[in-house]
């Protein structure tokens, strides 16, 4: 029987097959699509005006010097996650970039439980794209469209997964323990949410909204008064995952996600 692991050369070789099938310019063309096809005009409204936040913010604000680490990191991380909203494997292309530099911003600021949870969400962009990937080769037989099938949890899955949150909250706060940390516990509760909301977006369940929206009221807590640019983001992150709750509940009413 084969698991998910002994599967990877496998579904490796498919993407890559999938990829030379398609040609340098068929890949090109799917990347264009991926990113700019297929939106109403209400959905490029919704993503001009959200993605702007940040450029309002850091030139309306009076401060004498520009914050432009601030200002990438944030428009990077709302551009991804109105595009995991979407359902668009090029959201992992942003997430990516988004998590490098927040993990600089956050060992700066010594936030040491958001460090820890941008280098999972660094490794775990990869991973992601990997399995939404696949995901597209076995399931989808024209690449240039974005659908894919979305998911939801049943009781069973609601159990496990609430049950992973507790344990990394936990095993982190411990090892933040045991540094030094003086909220251990505070600090890990990010990575309880983060890390099960984004195994939850790797596999396309809609649920992984709720663990979203936890975690970003909480991150709009943790970075008030200290960057103007992360509390945005964050207060847009918890907008769009309202938004990417009921597109994504929508879409399993359809059947797919468009």
């Amino acid at each position: 029987m084969k698991t998910a692991v002994t599967q990877v050369p496998e579904n490796m070789a498919a993407i890559a097959s999938r990829a030379r099938k398609m040609g340098l310019l068929g890949v090109l063309q799917a990347v264009v699509a991926d990113l700019f096809l297929g939106r109403t005009l209400f959905q490029w409204s919704y993503l001009l005006v959200l993605s702007s936040v940040p450029f309002v913010l850091e030139f309306t604000n009076g401060a004498a010097n520009h914050d432009w680490v601030g200002l990438f990191t944030s428009w990077t991380g709302i551009v991804c996650v109105i595009m995991v909203a979407e359902g668009r494997a090029s959201n992992y292309f942003f997430g990516f970039l988004n998590s490098v530099i927040y993990f600089a911003l956050s060992y700066q600021n010594m936030f040491y439980g958001e460090v820890m949870t941008a280098i999972f969400f660094i490794v775990m962009q990869p991973v992601g794209l990997y399995f939404w990937l696949t995901a597209r080769v076995n399931g989808v037989a024209e690449e240039e469209k974005t659908e894919f099938e979305a998911r939801k949890l049943d009781l069973k899955g609601w159990i496990k997964w609430l049950g992973f949150t507790l344990l990394v909250w936990a095993s982190f706060g411990l090892i933040y323990q045991s540094v030094g940390s003086a909220r251990p516990f505070r600090d890990s509760i990010t990575d309880g949410t983060n890390w099960t909301g984004q195994f939850l977006m790797t596999y396309l369940y809609r649920e992984q909204w709720i663990f979203w929206i936890a975690t970003n009221l909480f991150s709009i807590y943790l970075w008030w008064g200290t960057s103007l640019h992360m509390q945005a983001m964050y207060w847009v992150y918890a907008l769009n995952s309202a938004v990417g709750w009921y597109q994504w509940s929508k879409s399993i009413k359809e059947g797919q996600v468009a």
